[in-house]
């Protein structure tokens, strides 16, 4: 009788509520992130004038790689360099675009292209930014071939 005595107090019902608190707060936390990995990646600049507001489409090809094709650049010629930087965290994906340019050739570019090769056939959410142009966009894309996404920046 006595044992059964300690159910009847506030102090048992106090520790049993704090220890469910307690359950649902660890059951709840967030997964933890994996480690960065991070890739630099060369692309191309060409004259293009297809489209001539800042946006990108990206296209994945037949052999899984995901190209990205950059449109509207401004101020530009062939002879400058157009580069992406790529940080993936989980099925996080961030690309920041680094662009220098050369004033002394005559040759407009008006677009860019580069391919990743470093996803896999996932669901990933891109943060795209332009660090030249201050604007910047973001999407989620599923690495399938033929899968595409056409997006302004902003």
């Amino acid at each position: 009788m006595i044992i059964l005595s300690i159910f009847q107090t506030v102090e048992f019902y106090i520790v049993a509520a704090f220890m469910a608190a307690a359950v649902v707060a660890a059951a709840s936390m967030p997964s933890r992130r994996s480690s960065a990995r991070m890739y630099t990646y060369g692309g191309t600049l060409r004259t293009d004038a297809a489209m001539s507001e800042a946006g990108i489409v990206a296209q994945v090809n037949d052999s899984g790689e995901l190209v990205i094709h950059r449109f509207g650049l401004d101020n530009l010629t062939t002879s400058g360099t157009y580069s992406i930087a790529v940080t993936i965290i989980g099925f996080d994906v961030t690309i920041e675009e680094r662009i220098t340019c050369d004033r002394f050739e005559n040759t407009p570019a008006t677009a860019a292209y580069v391919s990743l090769d470093c996803l896999g056939p996932e669901r990933y959410h891109f943060l795209y930014k332009s660090e030249a142009t201050g604007r910047s966009e973001s999407f989620s894309l599923n690495i399938r071939p033929g899968n595409r996404i056409d997006r302004l920046l902003i």
